[in-house]
């Protein structure tokens, strides 16, 4: 179903990770989804650029629904349109709930200049756009974005939005969610409307075996001691009757994404190292979380741990081996439960687990420190998924604002939501919304979400819940009540076992560790990061199988000459002109 701004498990940062997705051309993979660009914070901290400013508070001076009669045309793209076995007969993607609602709504007739499978869409809107042959509206990557701002194809909707932006719509491209609109703005100017996501829904973690946990006379940990000896217990003994953990670690390397560094990041943070992320150091310099000076002895000290693992049969000896179907097999069957994950591993693969073992008990859990020094998630304070764009010299530019205005009303504000009607069918969970081709969501939906369903659990009373919120609950609830399994993502999703609650600790306790860098990639990031990443997955598989760790040293050799030389100066003298504004400390001061 459509954990609406879930797009994939977390959005990572523009460190290494970004560079390496748009090289290889995979938008997503391992623990995040790279195909996001970070935007930055509520008063413009390291953003790229400074944003018009919005009142969220002000109704529009335009009608945000001003219907046009006559009707106008307009034209777009859709690249997946697989979506539309998700429609009840007889509707298609050319002629659905969304076309009709706005048509009679807004007087916009919605077309189509073509539409393509899912693993097509990203060559072919590359082709488009290389042609210059737009349609009027159209969802791009940042990438894309990047590509078409920079050489001028895009409309300028800074007036639009002032105009038409709903007071629904504003409140989302403003304070907390600033750095939204800013990774959208060039030179004063905006050129689209983000669908983004916030720290609120983002967050890594450790998932476990509650049920194991609590056979072998333990609690769930919060130290790594605490976790060794969960380790050594679900590999010594039978708690399942036959189907025991033979290697308690889930752990796959065959098919090593660009954001993947060989085991998911909640690991690494555990000894305070940060993939994918770039921190600002002792010496007020920015440098990358992983491998910079002041960071890649944590690192070490994460692989040395993972050597032992390895050496005591926590993880399988052929993982280097393991694609992502082994990985989810590890699961299923019994023999791992212990994932470095994040904030949607109950959605999948956990849930399939379930299919074959439908009284096992999981549960999500803070990231237990190395060294008693509080533990924290890597993480992005803002992160743009994809953007909503109009080709430069479209006749109507505010019909876009409008469109999204609606979007909005219908499938995320609470106080118009038709949640069932076109976003996800509350019998069979389909995705009516996928019909739709320039999403545009609430950044901090799911923990809103999170706060409305824990209290219903907690009062008992469910009355008055947006339509969404109601179906995350009496989902939940069934699980908690009648163990049914088609209930169990949401309940370890949104109620204070679930995922959510774990990153509602994480903001209460500061305990975030916040990116930096919010640019877009330098030419020097993209010609070395790969270099490096190549490098990397080597001695990470040589090290785990108990190689001489002076394979790190080696790495770390190379990292400083090809990678650190060439890109560190440019990230820096960025940061001196952003004025050394520190994420983390606005963060750290809310």
């Amino acid at each position: 179903m459509n954990k609406k701004n879930a797009v994939a498990p977390l959005a990572v940062g523009l460190s290494l990770t970004l560079i390496l997705a748009a090289c290889s051309g995979n938008g997503n993979g391992g623990t995040g989804n790279a195909s996001g660009a970070n935007a930055g914070t509520k008063n413009g901290n390291a953003a790229s650029e400074t944003a018009v400013q919005l009142d969220p508070n002000a109704e529009p001076p335009q009608d945000p629904y001003g219907k046009y009669d006559p009707p106008i045309t307009v034209t777009t793209v859709h690249t997946n349109n697989e979506v539309a076995t998700n429609l009840k007969k007889p509707d298609t993607l050319e002629s659905n709930i969304y076309t009709r609602t706005w048509a009679e709504k807004l007087g916009i007739d919605l077309k189509f200049n073509w539409t393509s499978p899912g693993a097509q869409g990203e060559e072919k809107m590359n082709l488009m756009i290389a042609s210059g042959d737009l349609p009027d509206f159209f969802y791009v990557s940042p990438s894309q974005f990047e590509r078409l701002a920079s050489t001028g194809q895009l409309a300028d909707l800074t007036q639009a939005l002032q105009d038409y932006g709903s007071t629904y719509m504003k409140k989302y491209l403003t304070g907390d969610y600033a750095g939204l609109l800013e990774g959208v703005t060039k030179n004063g100017k905006v050129y689209g409307i983000p669908n983004g996501q916030t720290y609120h829904d983002s967050g890594f973690m450790l998932w476990m075996r509650s049920d194991n946990v609590e056979k072998a006379g333990l609690t769930l940990p919060k130290t790594v001691d605490d976790l060794d000896k969960i380790l050594s217990a679900f590999k010594n003994n039978d708690y399942d009757n036959g189907g025991g953990e033979k290697y308690p670690i889930a752990l796959a390397d065959a098919n090593i994404a660009s954001n993947f560094w060989g085991i998911g990041d909640a690991f690494f943070n555990m000894f305070h190292a940060y993939p994918n992320i770039w921190v600002k150091n002792g010496k007020g310099e920015l440098e990358d979380g992983m491998f910079g000076p002041e960071h890649r002895e944590n690192t070490r000290k994460a692989l040395l741990k993972l050597q032992d693992y390895y050496k005591k049969g926590y993880i399988n000896p052929d993982f280097a081996t393991f694609d992502d179907t082994k990985y989810n097999e590890s699961i299923v069957n019994n023999q791992s439960g212990v994932v470095f994950g994040g904030l949607w591993d109950a959605w999948w693969p956990l849930n399939l687990n379930l299919d074959k073992h439908p009284d096992n008990k999981w549960l999500p859990v803070a990231i237990p420190s190395a060294d008693g020094e509080q533990a924290k998630s890597s993480v992005t304070a803002a992160t743009v998924l994809g953007i909503s764009v109009a080709r430069k010299g479209v006749e109507h530019p505010e019909a876009l604002v409008k469109m999204e205005n609606l979007y909005h009303d219908l499938n995320n504000n609470p106080e118009t939501m038709q949640f069932g009607k076109y976003n996800t069918d509350p019998k069979d969970n389909s995705g009516i919304f996928l019909a739709y081709p320039m999403p545009v969501y609430n950044p901090s939906f799911n923990y809103e979400a999170f706060q409305v369903v824990s209290n219903a659990f907690k009062t008992g009373k469910a009355d008055g819940m947006p339509e969404s919120d109601k179906l995350f609950y009496d989902q939940a609830k069934a699980y908690a009540d009648k163990n049914d399994k088609a209930g169990f993502p949401s309940y370890l999703s949104y109620t204070d076992q679930g995922s959510l609650a774990v990153v509602d600790g994480y903001i209460k306790n500061k305990a975030f560790q916040m990116n930096e860098y919010t640019a877009m990639p330098t030419q020097e990031m993209i010609d070395n990061a790969p270099i490096i990443k190549k490098a990397y997955d080597v001695m990470f598989l040589n090290v785990v199988k108990g190689g001489d760790i002076g394979q790190y040293d080696d790495f770390l050799k190379q990292y400083d000459a090809i990678y650190m030389s060439a890109v560190y100066s440019g990230v820096n003298k960025w940061f001196e002109a952003k004025n050394k504004e520190s994420i983390q400390s606005w963060f750290d001061s809310k």
